[in-house]
């Protein structure tokens, strides 16, 4: 059987503002459930020019009641981070106080809009230190998906194996897959990921911000139907976490490479 996970991220204002309520209709259309991770703070990347410019608008707290109707939907809702960008650009430069109260801050925040606790985490940009990971462990996360591998693991950095589930992306982001395209090409490439699919479970990675480019709006929603149409189960990562026997689970070290032409280095899941 084939399984494909949607792990959809929403780091700035306009991802999290258009580009949710669009996949959110999607998935209710075609009767999937995927896994939303906000990133909550506002969308500024930390860096001096956009604190000059102040290009530091909130993102989930611009429009609350998006979160809530995500979450309303029974949509898999988890955090990406407290200022997402900052996260992704400076990870290894935050201190470690500062690191665990805005994962606090993150948690506290999605509980009062939701009424409910997040089960999951996703680490912005894929990066991730001893610290992130031994917070996601003392918040007692049911899962987290931070990394690109293979299979769900328990990660190990720094001789330290941590107890929290990775569930890693198994494949590139689509916006990275999809960058500069057009309409044509990108539904044929798209349509040859469709067909290149393993049996087994396969994570795609998606920032709702590619949703509001109109050349990638329609290929991606054909994707999906295609996908449907073609017998793909679709599973949320927390129903994939629900299903992982804890006494099959292997451990894996986590190394940082770089990959897919993403900006930064990506923490990777290391098999041997």
């Amino acid at each position: 059987m084939r399984i494909l996970a949607l792990k959809i991220y929403a780091d700035t204002f306009y991802g999290y503002r258009d580009g949710v309520p669009r996949l959110l209709d999607i998935c209710d259309e075609l009767g999937i459930e995927a896994s939303f991770f906000f990133g909550m703070g506002s969308e500024g990347g930390g860096s001096p020019l956009s604190k000059i410019l102040r290009e530091r608008r909130e993102i989930v707290a611009s429009a609350p009641g998006i979160l809530r109707d995500a979450h309303r939907r029974g949509q898999d809702c988890g955090i990406y981070g407290w200022n997402p960008l900052e996260w992704q650009n400076r990870l290894d430069r935050i201190k470690d106080t500062t690191l665990e109260s805005d994962i606090k801050r993150a948690i506290e925040y999605f509980s009062r809009r939701t009424g409910s606790r997040p089960r999951g985490f996703a680490s912005p940009g894929c990066r991730v230190n001893y610290m992130s990971l031994r917070i996601q462990d003392d918040m007692r996360f049911k899962y987290c998906s931070d990394t690109f591998g293979f299979y769900p693991y328990l990660p190990q950095l720094s001789w330290k194996v941590f107890s929290t589930l990775q569930v890693p992306a198994t494949l590139p982001p689509v916006e990275i897959n999809l960058r500069k395209k057009n309409e044509s090409s990108a539904r044929e490439l798209l349509a040859e990921l469709s067909d290149s699919l393993p049996d087994g479970l396969s994570v795609l990675p998606m920032n709702a911000a590619v949703m509001n480019e109109h050349e990638l709006y329609s290929p991606i929603r054909e994707f999906l139907i295609r996908m449907q149409e073609n017998g793909m189960k679709f599973m949320s990562l927390r129903n994939v976490a629900a299903s992982v026997d804890p006494g099959t689970l292997s451990e894996c070290e986590i190394v940082h490479v770089k990959a897919f032409g993403m900006p930064n280095e990506v923490a990777v899941q290391s098999v041997e």
